[in-house]
Parts: structure tokens; C-alpha cells; sequence
């Protein structure tokens, strides 16, 4: 087991400038009679949570029990928080270790925003690891009727500067945010965590407008070379063209271009841990897993590998986990692939992200598919 700490096992220090701003911002709300703050909180699994409202930009986070001290609160937005979902604690952590960034956050008012037929686009939230890059984008200045489903035409994802490169180009999925989640079971809910309901002829009723009229485009991109990493790197995140979509046929309304480059952090959150256990019923042992709090790679080696249909290259799933206080969240992996290293098939690997935020420390167990016996086990994986 590696010795590495896990980035929510660490303290998290405040500046003096915090302090300052901290000490600013309460003087303000004691000027103006600002009474108290309103904090909304739900769970659920890839389709989210309604970020909470903060009064100028502060909040008190407790330090041992007896003293407090306050902190800038990296709240994501209301896109980002239902594609990979974060208690308030671990977007804080995030935050602070540099692997989340909240654009609208930037002391300079630097976010990069671009406007084009009147509709503005700007970066929101940005999270990352080795493998795996969430983002979430704001769009202000068009909505959608009810009933309507808004998208754009086209959105390119690329890293580097050269997109024609072989190695530009990224696994990925994008969509605007429809205001809908899973729970840890996998069940959709509202993002207040009420069940989800019907319009009159069926379908979904999707809420995809906060209140102040924007909408969210949320992406996440992994790479897809298993050895390759996003850290330090810069992704290009090119839309096109703005309407709606029926029926899988795409209707502009309107005709436009906004193009984005997004340089990311260069910090590493994963924690290498050595497991060395079979996979019963199969001919592949688990090695290692590389595991960060939104995404994970794990290695095998293959003593045999089971004939499956040409679809089905037999190599086991995990998707989901079992914390050290017995909690199951059994759908957890959302996006990633799996393959084998070489042509010899002699070492395997999976790469997953997740649907939320995972504390590392917290991880007993990887709950484990293998397709070729329609089951799952259990892999414990932390002592």
C-alpha cells in the first residue's frame, strides 16, 4: 500500500490575504444587516446537485473544536456538481490542492468569456487528474421552451495546439445540463433528490434553466492512451452552432462559433496502491490500482483469458466501491475504457471516472463485474 497521503487527509492552511478578505466581507454583512445564509444540500449520482448560496464569497470552517477561522468557498457550479458530484468539504479540498478550479473565482475577474450572436459562454469549473478532465461551461443569453431540448451542433475537444495530431484528440461526452441525478443506487432524481417526474405524454420533465436564466454544457475527456496524463497540459473546447434537438435532428437557431483554451493544473491527486489479488473465476489478478478522489486505473496481469463474444474482451469491471464504514456505492464508474496492453493479452487495464467525488482514504474495497459469469465480488484493496 503506498504511504502517499490522500489529499482530504491534509490540513488546509489559510493566508493572510484569506483572513483579510474573510475579516472584509463580514464587516460588510454587519454594515448591511445581512442576517444569515441559506444552504441548500442533496446527494445523487451523474446528473447533480444545486450549488449552494454564499454571502460574499465566505463561509465558517470549524478548525479543532473550540476555534474557527474562515475560507473562501469553492463552490461549484450547478453543472459541475451533478457531473461529478462533491460535498461542500470536498470542493474545498480541491479547490485548495489546485486539482478544481472555479473560474468566476479569479480575484482578477480574468474568466475567460466569449460572446457571439449575443450569447455569451464561459468557462465555470474545471476538474482533473491524470486521466480524466471534468468541465463545465455557463451560457447565457438563449433559453429554450419547455419541452425543448437545447445543444449545440457541434463541440470539439482537443489537447495541444495542433488538432490534426494523432494525439490531440480525447475520449469524450458532452451534454447540457438536464438538472437531473442518480443517487448511489443509480436511481434518477431531481437535484433536491425528489423523485423524478413524467410530462403528459411520457417523457421526462427536464429542468435545464437555473434561476437567473443560464444554462450549463457539461464535458468530461479522458485520454485515450491508458499511459497518458492531462496534468500541466492544455484542452481546446470548440462549440458550434446553438438550437435544439428533436427526435435526434439538430435545429439551429443560432448560428455561431466560441472557442476556449483551457491550460490545466499540473497537480496529481492519485495514490498508487499495490492489491496482488485474483479475480476468482477469471484468469486475471488485480496488481495495482491508481486511484484519485475522480477517477482510477487498474492493472491486471492475464494467466488466461475466457472466450467472450467479439464485443466482450472478458476483462473485469469495477464500478463501484465499499467504504470503511461498510457504505456501498455500487455505481460509482462512469466514462473510461479497457484493453490490453499488447498483443500478447498478457496485462490488461481499466481506466474509470466517476459519477462523485471519492475520499481515497475512506476506499475498503472495489466492487468488481466480470461479464463473463454475469456477477460481481468484492476486491478489498485497503487493510
Amino acid at each position: 500500500m503506498s504511504n502517499k497521503k490522500n489529499i482530504f487527509s491534509e490540513e488546509i492552511e489559510l493566508s493572510e490575504i484569506v483572513l483579510k478578505k474573510t475579516n472584509q466581507a463580514f464587516e460588510m454583512i454587519r454594515q448591511e444587516d445581512t442576517g444569515y445564509m441559506k444552504k441548500t444540500n442533496t446527494g445523487g449520482k451523474k446528473l447533480f446537485k444545486m450549488q449552494a448560496a454564499v454571502i460574499a464569497g465566505i463561509c465558517i470552517l470549524a478548525v479543532g473544536s473550540i476555534s474557527a477561522v474562515a475560507a473562501i468557498r469553492h463552490y461549484w457550479g450547478r453543472g459541475m456538481n451533478g457531473n461529478i458530484q462533491a460535498s461542500d468539504a470536498q470542493q474545498q479540498v480541491l479547490g485548495e490542492r489546485n486539482v478544481a478550479k472555479v473560474y468566476r473565482e479569479d480575484p482578477d475577474g480574468s474568466s475567460p468569456a466569449v460572446t457571439d450572436r449575443g450569447v455569451t459562454i464561459k468557462p465555470d469549473t474545471v476538474v482533473v487528474d491524470d486521466r480524466f478532465v471534468y468541465m463545465s461551461f455557463c451560457i447565457s443569453g438563449y433559453s429554450v421552451a419547455d419541452g425543448m431540448e437545447p445543444g449545440f451542433e457541434m463541440v470539439n475537444v482537443y489537447r495541444g495546439d495542433a488538432p490534426e495530431d494523432d494525439g490531440a484528440w480525447v475520449n469524450m461526452s458532452g451534454t447540457m445540463y438536464n438538472g437531473i441525478m442518480s443517487d448511489e443506487n443509480g436511481t434518477p432524481v431531481y437535484e433536491d433528490g425528489t423523485p423524478i417526474e413524467n410530462s403528459e405524454d411520457g417523457s421526462i420533465v427536464c429542468h435545464y434553466t437555473d434561476q437567473n436564466g443560464n444554462m450549463e454544457y457539461i464535458i468530461q475527456a479522458s485520454v485515450v492512451d491508458e499511459n497518458d496524463s492531462f496534468l500541466g497540459g492544455t484542452v481546446h473546447v470548440d462549440f458550434k452552432n446553438l438550437g435544439t434537438f428533436s427526435k435526434a435532428t439538430f435545429t439551429s437557431v443560432v448560428e455561431g462559433n466560441w472557442k476556449f483554451e483551457i491550460n490545466l493544473s499540473d497537480v496529481s491527486s492519485a495514490t498508487n496502491i499495490k492489491v496482488g489479488k485474483k479475480v476468482e473465476g477469471t484468469g486475471f489478478t488485480m496488481e495495482n490500482v491508481d486511484i484519485s478522489p475522480i477517477s482510477m486505473k487498474v492493472s491486471y496481469s492475464v494467466s488466461a483469458v475466457l472466450a467472450g463474444d467479439q464485443d466482450d474482451l472478458c476483462i473485469p469491471e469495477v464500478t463501484g466501491v465499499v467504504l470503511k464504514d461498510g457504505t456501498r456505492i455500487p455505481y460509482l464508474t462512469d466514462g473510461g475504457g479497457s484493453g490490453y496492453t499488447d498483443s500478447s493479452r498478457s496485462d490488461a487495464y481499466q481506466i474509470a471516472g466517476y459519477d462523485r467525488v471519492i475520499d481515497v482514504d475512506e476506499i475498503a474495497a472495489l466492487i468488481v463485474f466480470i461479464s463473463s459469469e454475469n456477477k460481481k465480488t468484492e476486491i478489498p484493496i485497503m487493510k
